[in-house]
């Protein structure tokens, strides 16, 4: 089969490789990087070119023509969170193997999943999109959310971004207009309902309309907690303690996927609350990012990225070996915004539970936590002997980092980097404690 790979991730692309497929690639810029860095990873593709977005179907469209004569494209496939609509359109014009347009945006557009979970009773946040935002009076806005039954605080943010980029919480029509106004992401902009209480996320594959893997797991904190400094960290919860969350798990995703269309291919979603009291917060048809895809390998045994293709070309998933014995969990290395980086990999590897770690380079500089809940210098993965161990190691892991962040004079820098939340403090209350969890 030849294979059209929207984006250039190694998992995904050593999975086709392996099923014995021809590749073709087409790679934004950061891709291209990683592609050409990752050892003999460029010689799996047959052909590749670089595109400028990911969100640009001219552009993919149009390097098929650059790239010249080829065998026709039976699969147009993706496992990048912005490279979703686009392959699936592609995938429709050249009549090949691909995910439904229809269901592709469905699964990018937070507003169009959220209406499509209450047309079928699938418990989630109440929202309203202002589509002209920025150009809207305070009145306007006030008067909008209150016709949606939409009280402050609530949650500001684009309708089809990720890792919490550009998401704020808003205690007044003031603050949204304002954000609105100062973000080009928030022209057009979905306000939420603040949603408090501790978040999860479920990982897996769907194939023909039943989940066939699953992964349960616990944010320490929930995610907009990393507007405040707060790093993401997740723990996968052990199928064989967790049957009941697993079991609720199960039953509240094949929901909340049946309603959006998507009988077949990877998801990512995340959700508020308790098992048998889930409330759907956001869900994506591709692997999550980070640490996230180890974890699931050590947990499930499960590839996230190899199965994102797999299930489309007809190959068998794989399974890997799953450690059974331990919990696993990641966690985001924190930064201090503006300074290079001078954290080594070193100095993290020596905490005992550590398993594996992934930092930008020396010398580069580090982003603002504050930007996405993947900011950082990097993460670090954890195989520890309990729950509880699992936490505290990522607890020391970050601390560590804090701690050389300070021993090398950036507490001051820290404290003015920071950038302040619109409105007042978020009141977040549900988080997981440092020695284990609720």
């Amino acid at each position: 089969m030849h294979v059209l790979h929207i984006g250039a991730h190694p998992k995904a692309i050593r999975g086709l490789y392996r099923g014995g497929h021809e590749i073709t690639v087409l790679y934004e810029a950061a891709d291209g990087d990683r592609m050409y860095r990752t050892p003999g990873l460029r010689e799996l593709a047959t052909r590749a070119c670089a595109v400028d977005s990911y969100r640009h179907v001219e552009a993919l469209w149009s390097a098929l023509h650059h790239l010249g004569p080829m065998p026709k494209v039976d699969a147009v496939l993706t496992t990048n969170e912005y490279g979703v609509v686009g392959s699936a359109i592609l995938g429709k014009q050249l009549d090949a193997i691909a995910l439904d347009p229809a269901v592709a945006l469905a699964c990018r557009d937070k507003a169009l999943q959220k209406t499509k979970w209450r047309e079928a009773d699938v418990p989630t946040a109440k929202f309203v999109v202002l589509p002209e935002a920025a150009a809207q009076s305070v009145d306007a806005v006030r008067t909008l959310l209150a016709a949606a039954g939409l009280e402050f605080p609530v949650v500001v943010k684009p309708p089809a971004a990720g890792g919490a980029e550009s998401v704020s919480v808003a205690e007044t029509a003031h603050d949204i207009v304002r954000v609105a106004r100062h973000d080009p992401q928030l022209r057009r902009v979905l306000v939420e309902e603040f949603i408090d209480g501790p978040e999860w996320h479920f990982d897996g594959i769907i194939q023909n309309g039943s989940i066939g893997r699953l992964m349960v797991s616990r944010y320490g904190e929930p995610l907009l907690c990393t507007k405040q400094g707060e790093p993401t960290r997740s723990m996968g919860l052990p199928p064989a303690k967790h049957r009941g969350a697993y079991a609720a798990a199960n039953e509240f995703a094949t929901r909340a996927l049946k309603a959006l269309g998507l009988e077949t291919g990877v998801f990512h979603f995340e959700a508020f609350g308790h098992p048998g009291e889930f409330v759907a917060n956001e869900l994506a048809c591709r692997p999550g990012g980070s640490g996230l895809w180890t974890v699931a390998e050590k947990t499930i045994g499960l590839d996230l990225f190899a199965a994102a293709t797999q299930l489309f070309t007809g190959d068998e998933v794989e399974t890997l070996t799953a450690s059974p014995d331990k919990v696993h969990g990641w966690v985001h290395l924190p930064s201090v915004a503006g300074f290079p980086n001078t954290v080594h990999e070193a100095d993290i590897r020596a905490i005992p539970g550590v398993d594996d770690v992934v930092l930008v380079p020396l010398g580069v500089p580090m982003r603002d936590m504050s930007e996405t809940s993947s900011a950082g210098i990097g993460y670090a993965t954890v195989a520890a002997a309990d729950e509880a161990e699992c936490w505290h190691v990522m607890a020391e892991a970050v601390a560590r980092v804090r701690a050389i962040h300070d021993e090398r004079g950036r507490a001051a820098l820290q404290a003015r980097s920071t950038v302040a939340s619109v409105g007042a403090p978020l009141r977040l209350t549900h988080r997981a404690p440092a020695m284990g969890m609720r």
